[in-house]
């Protein structure tokens, strides 16, 4: 019967307009979900904040990776149960299909990213860092960084800041804002100073603060870590017998620009120049490594209290105990400075 009904509808031209019509439709449709969706020859990468929705998410795949069709991507996208982005970044390869895009999409709802904190870094550098991955605004975690009463819950000032940052890789969600990190940050930093570092730091007579303070100094001085212990128990005897630091990069921090140190940069009015100020600095000149903060708590016993970069350049430094011996080294090392026209 039902058959019947058919092979007579068959027979009726409007029938096979209409059937031909919706099996175009179809075939469109899956042309616009399965065929090329995108017109970059290049892989995109899209990053998405916080706060955005489907018609700014399908602009930027717009001008980003020229997106073909916005309307129908958003159709899909909110069938799909897709319909308010959230933050995190997708990579959209040549000749994606919107299949494939939104099934990324999907799967990216919770999406973590690693952070990688380095040794030396300042706060210029951990903005950017974190702008780039986070939910974080570059211009507020300065702000952040400069406000005490802000600052006042994870235990650190303006000067000490750094402190809180031990370098690692950690994973957090996309989506992470400002105080979340911050909250993070500060956990870690709990967790870094477990009962052996704390009573090593006790030992050196130094707190946690101070330890992670003269272990910035140290991560600046050398890139040479094998020789971090040896630099470490300088500052430690010439702290310990009440002698200045006299540390560069305490005078090239003060400065504000790299470069070699003059004699009158030594004159710098600043509670960071160790040259003019007896004992540690305010706080951190940068990011300790995680070699610098051992060697300060593990740090080589010796008798210097000086010690000068090499004349060969290899990175290395001389170690000298008496003043006399410190200033053959120094003058050898700046007289091969001036011979290559260093400055």
């Amino acid at each position: 019967m039902i058959f019947a009904v058919l092979k007579k509808r068959i027979q009726k031209p409007w029938f096979l307009v209409l059937v031909s019509l919706v099996l175009l439709c179809f075939l469109y449709g899956t042309y616009l979900i399965f065929g090329d969706a995108v017109t970059s020859d290049k892989k995109v990468r899209i990053r998405i904040r916080k706060g955005w929705t489907l018609q700014q998410l399908s602009d930027s795949l717009v001008s980003k990776a020229g997106l073909k069709h916005p309307s129908v991507f958003r159709f899909v996208s909110e069938n799909a149960g897709y319909k308010i982005p959230r933050p995190g970044v997708i990579q959209v390869l040549p000749r994606s299909n919107l299949y494939s895009i939104v099934n990324q999409l999907k799967a990216n709802r919770n999406q973590t990213v690693n952070i990688a904190i380095r040794g030396s870094m300042d706060a210029t550098q951990l903005a950017m860092l974190f702008s780039s991955k986070l939910e974080v605004d570059k211009d507020s975690f300065l702000l952040m960084l400069k406000d005490r009463s802000k600052l006042g819950k994870f235990d650190v000032t303006d000067t000490t800041w750094a402190t809180l940052f031990i370098p690692n890789t950690y994973n957090l969600y996309a989506s992470t804002e400002l105080n979340q990190l911050m909250d993070r940050m500060h956990k870690e930093y709990a967790l870094f100073w477990n009962s052996g570092r704390k009573q090593r730091s006790i030992v050196q007579r130094l707190t946690c603060h101070e330890v992670l303070t003269l272990a910035s100094i140290v991560t600046k001085e050398s890139n040479k870590t094998d020789e971090y212990e040896q630099i470490a128990g300088v500052y430690l005897n010439r702290l310990r017998i009440g002698m200045p630091l006299q540390a560069d990069p305490t005078v090239v921090y003060a400065r504000g620009r790299a470069g070699r140190v003059w004699a009158a940069d030594l004159a710098i009015q600043s509670p960071y120049n160790t040259y003019l100020h007896k004992g540690l600095p305010p706080g951190p000149i940068c990011i300790p490594n995680l070699q610098s903060i051992e060697a300060v708590l593990n740090y080589k016993q010796h008798n210097y209290l000086y010690f000068c970069a090499r004349a060969d350049f290899s990175g290395y430094h001389d170690f000298a105990i008496s003043l006399a011996d410190h200033n053959r080294n120094a003058a050898a090392f700046h007289k091969a400075m001036n011979e290559r026209g260093i400055k």
